[in-house]
């Protein structure tokens, strides 16, 4: 099947909603993780040559602009990015190992600083971190995180406290979740967001290959209390929210009242939506 089908297929897909709205076409910058930066949003994507894009920031227009990395040793996958609560312009990534980056981000140059790095723990070597969010609980900042699993392999969701002062996590607790939609291809954590009520949400994703054809649900996974404890809904309440064929959903985020969803479309580029 040659590549104009392909597109074509994806794009008719694509246009069972047309509230998708097209980013970039090229697969440099499809989106792994977002968080809220200015007007605008702060993007990763899961770039591992040199030269790519590992950071960028996308105004109120969809306008995209690549931000330069301030060391010369790139990040490698990129995988999510999620604001510090409590700070002004202080962001965490995570590449797909668990290897985190505290950065902070000039909003008048957009230059970034580099702050410092640390690995979240509990992490096996085949697990593929893809979501993680931070909640400002009354005992301190909780990570959550999650492998996204596979076919064959559930997801290990964990949350754990962080020590900001003295750099060490603490109390960590584990999760595992199969979720049923996608079946095929499927990672059952593409990124992880709460919402202003504690709710954790989650998207799954279908990714058979960087053609597609992609498809993506959207679930609750549980909520977490004032004081950090995360409590798993039944898995028979486990069922998708909303299902999306042809995007690849691989960041989503709420800003105020709206769901933030955007894609990691491989050789199609990026899309976004916003959900009320």
């Amino acid at each position: 099947m040659n590549k104009l089908i392909l597109t074509l297929i994806f794009f008719i897909a694509s246009s069972q909603n047309s509230s998708w709205k097209k980013i970039h076409d090229e697969r440099e910058y499809s989106i792994s993780g977002v968080s809220k930066f200015k007007n605008g949003f702060l993007v990763v994507h899961d770039n591992k040559k040199k030269g790519q894009a590992r950071v960028s920031y996308i105004d109120e227009e969809l306008n995209i602009k690549k931000l330069v990395w301030p060391e010369v040793k790139l990040p490698i996958d990129l995988e999510a990015a999620i604001k510090i609560p409590g700070t002004m312009n202080r962001y965490i990534l995570m590449e797909s190992d668990g290897k985190c980056f505290e950065i902070s981000i000039d909003p008048k140059d957009y230059r970034l600083d580099l702050i410092q790095t640390f690995t979240l723990p509990s992490i096996k070597p085949k697990m593929n971190l893809e979501g993680l969010t931070i909640f400002p609980s009354g005992q301190g900042l909780v990570f959550i995180y999650g492998d996204r699993g596979s076919n064959s392999r559930a997801s290990t969701l964990f949350t754990t406290f962080f020590d900001r002062d003295d750099k060490v996590f603490y109390d960590t607790n584990k999760f595992i979740f199969d979720l049923p939609e996608p079946k095929k291809h499927k990672r059952n954590i593409s990124d992880l967001a709460l919402d202003n009520k504690g709710n954790l949400w989650t998207v799954a994703t279908s990714d058979p290959s960087n053609e597609g054809p992609f498809i993506s649900a959207i679930y609750e996974l549980g909520s977490i209390s004032h004081a950090g404890i995360f409590k798993p809904n039944h898995p028979e309440l486990l069922k998708p929210i909303n299902i999306f064929k042809g995007q690849k959903i691989e960041a989503l985020m709420f800003d105020n009242d709206r769901l933030v969803l955007m894609t990691d479309n491989e050789n199609f580029g990026s899309t976004i939506k916003f959900m009320k």
